[in-house]
């Protein structure tokens, strides 16, 4: 299933039902006076978290979403009934803003479930509402509140436990699929992931949730490649894992470290606290002298940096990464 992380949509609430003008008829009480009653509200235009979804892939297709209108009032004093409100399910963090501004409406998470988009017009008053000493019969009722409509726009921000950084084919297809249940595509040629693919890595005390995003090259922040689409949800993850292909030669491998390293201070977006480690990958195709060379070079050009050397396809180092990864989140 295709990966929706972006939406404009227009949100129209309803309109609040009009007030009635209306007089107590009956048999026997001639002056029974005013009756009218109060029109519904309009309902509302509500966005909601669903912890079910995790792209916006139930809006594709969708432009406009409208509530119902209240009711008018009635005779008898009888007020119209409510319009419904309209639910819009989104993913965990998802931001909201209007359209036009860029102004930011809030944010879907677990602890902000609810935002309202377009609050529903007040009812009107019915000619009951207006009766008075002065005044016993009159005819004066108001209308309901018109509706309110706002353009909106809707970006997705994973919110995962875990990045996976490297550039294309660095292996992060491949180490997703075996540490977690994810199923994300593996192939030799470049951008073989095209979207952010979420897996879940557990054991019997915690879960962690491991996002695959696509590979980046270099002018990423600038929009070159996949961009801005894979750098907005790394900012997400708490901790970063930065995979480099250990079957490169020193310094082609360093170049890709330091490549990702610059995109990621040269955008909007600051990185500094995230924890970052380093995987080095392939390594059942690396003989050992050069696996030593290459972590000897990366420690001592980031001695503070912790390196792990794995294999996705005959799992070295792997119980090794997991757990370490279990101790830190």
């Amino acid at each position: 299933m295709a990966f929706f992380d972006e939406a404009r949509i227009t949100v129209i609430s309803g309109k609040g039902g009009n007030g009635c003008s209306s007089f107590r008829r009956e048999k026997y009480i001639p002056k029974g006076g005013p009756d009218g009653g109060d029109g519904g509200k309009g309902g509302d235009v509500v966005a909601i978290h669903d912890r079910n979804l995790n792209s916006l892939i139930n809006l594709k297709g969708k432009r406009v979403f409208s509530a119902k209108s209240g009711k008018a009032g009635s005779g008898k004093n009888m007020k119209g009934e409510s319009g419904e409100d309209l639910l819009i399910r989104l993913p965990n963090g998802t931001l909201i803003y209007a359209d036009k501004t860029g102004e930011l409406i809030g944010e879907i998470t677990d602890t902000n479930e609810k935002i309202v988009l377009a609050k529903g017009g007040k009812g009107g008053l019915g000619n009951a509402r207006f009766k008075s000493s002065t005044n016993q019969s009159p005819r004066k009722f108001t209308e309901g509140e018109e509706a309110d409509e706002r353009d909106i726009m809707l970006e997705l921000r994973l919110i995962a436990d875990v990045g996976l950084l490297g550039l294309p084919n660095a292996g992060k297809s491949t180490l997703i699929n075996n540490i977690t249940n994810s199923k994300s595509k593996i192939g030799s040629y470049a951008f073989t992931t095209l979207e952010p693919e979420l897996g879940v890595m557990e054991n019997n005390e915690k879960k962690i949730t491991i996002a695959d995003l696509p590979g980046i090259i270099s002018g990423a922040s600038e929009g070159q490649g996949l961009g801005i689409k894979f750098l907005k949800h790394a900012y997400r993850t708490r901790f970063l894992l930065h995979l480099v292909d250990g079957t490169e030669d020193i310094e082609k491998a360093l170049s890709s470290f330091d490549t990702i390293e610059r995109e990621l201070d040269e955008f909007h977006l600051d990185f500094s606290n995230q924890k970052r480690w380093l995987c080095i990958t392939k390594v059942d195709l690396i003989p050992n002298h050069k696996l030593s060379d290459i972590l000897k070079a990366f420690q001592t050009k980031f001695p503070e940096l912790p390196i792990y050397p794995i294999s996705s396809l005959d799992g070295q180092g792997l119980d090794n990464l997991k757990g370490e990864l279990f101790k830190q989140i």
